[in-house]
């Protein structure tokens, strides 16, 4: 009994680390390339057991998160970042597209990520969309707002379970930066987005894939009417 209830305690604060570095992956703390402390320092500064460590880091590799290599350490990957994946997003050229096209891309690719996510997110993968959403809740700085809104979006592209489409989604999302300055982010505009995300992540968490492609369709409706003014 007591084995058993130690194993529960270790795997939840596997979780919890690997929830933690995920995070640092999605925002773009942690980026393709960089590499993780080794688990004894990793251990160290998160307060946990290196065997927690070592569980939460074969967790993000299974999900192509990081490559773990003897010798080489952990090293953060590239979602989609094969030949395939780089030719996909390469060709698209921010200089000769307009914030439009780019809107009109993200009708297309969205809800049906969010529908992909609805049908493979892990509980773990919920709670994540959820603490994003706690964090949008509080938040009034519109800079600070669209770090976080980029990163529950490109949560919800990693949870659809195929790296070519996060790959894809990250591209789009660089070219979509304009639809996020300031002077766009109006109050309003975040009470709205914030409600809008709950939508998502709600049918995302009922494993209603209908229900998350509608909730995304409806909220890149709104963000689309919004930037595009009267």
């Amino acid at each position: 009994m007591e084995t058993g209830a130690a194993s529960s305690g270790q795997t939840s604060r596997a979780d919890a680390v690997s929830s933690r570095l995920e995070r640092l992956i999605l925002d773009g703390t942690l980026g393709p390339g960089d590499r993780l402390p080794p688990e004894r320092e990793l251990a160290g500064s998160l307060g946990v057991s290196r065997g927690s460590v070592r569980e939460a880091l074969r967790d993000l590799e299974v999900r192509g998160l990081v490559d773990r290599t003897r010798g080489r350490g952990t090293t953060v990957l590239r979602p989609g970042g094969t030949l395939t994946g780089l030719a996909l997003a390469g060709g698209l050229d921010a200089n000769q597209i307009e914030l439009a096209q780019v809107m009109d891309v993200r009708a297309c690719i969205e809800p049906s990520v969010a529908g992909r996510a609805a049908r493979h997110a892990t509980a773990q993968g919920v709670a994540q969309l959820e603490a994003l959403l706690v964090e949008m809740e509080g938040e009034s700085r519109p800079a600070h707002f669209a770090r976080l809104d980029r990163t529950f979006h490109r949560a919800i592209a990693q949870y659809s379970n195929n790296p070519l489409l996060v790959r894809l989604h990250d591209r789009v999302q660089e070219l979509t930066e304009p639809s996020r300055r300031e002077h766009l982010l109006t109050a309003d505009r975040m009470r709205s987005s914030r409600r809008e995300h709950e939508r998502i992540a709600a049918a995302i968490r009922a494993g209603d894939e209908a229900g998350a492609v509608a909730a995304a369709a409806a909220h890149v409706a709104s963000v689309q009417r919004r930037v595009s003014g009267p």
